[in-house]
């Protein structure tokens, strides 16, 4: 597998985590600020919460960009390579002979953005489906169309 062959993510997907991201910290760090201001009206347990909230928000805004960078895939004749990971790297390769079915799945905020996930289903039980997020919806048809079984390669 050639470094130089490998795909990324769309960089709208980063986007679209961050969005999520920062709705979710927004009404949590919101609705603590609330709460305390109601329980003890302490301007300094109110200030610590939101402070919190923002530095642990900067945390996994940080992760989220890492591990966008790390991620990439492969789609050759043999199979589906995925590299992911920040701090534990993992190589997955789902041979295209393991592959029970595919799904495109898509939100509504990655419809917006033209992005779907690829969830690839394969024989076995432990980590028997792949997901493959944040990219293109032609993308994802293309792919679940090269992972799909030909009679002529049909193992039944």
């Amino acid at each position: 597998m050639q470094n130089e062959n490998l795909k990324k993510l769309q960089p709208a997907y980063l986007k679209l985590n961050q969005i999520i991201l920062t709705i979710i910290i927004l009404v949590l760090s919101i609705a603590v600020c609330i709460v305390e201001y109601i329980a003890s009206f302490q301007l300094w347990k109110i200030l610590l919460s939101f402070t919190a909230f923002w530095l642990f928000y900067l945390v996994i805004y940080l992760y989220q960009i890492a591990a966008f960078k790390h991620f990439s895939y492969l789609m050759t004749d043999y199979g589906l390579y995925i590299n992911r990971g920040v701090f534990w790297r993992r190589k997955i390769i789902v041979p295209i002979n393991r592959v029970q079915h595919t799904d495109v799945v898509q939100g509504p905020l990655e419809r917006k953005y033209n992005l779907a996930s690829l969830l690839v289903h394969t024989a076995g039980t432990r980590n028997a489906t792949i997901r493959l997020p944040g990219i293109l919806y032609q993308d994802a048809e293309d792919l679940r169309n090269s992972l799909s079984f030909e009679e002529s390669n049909d193992a039944v």
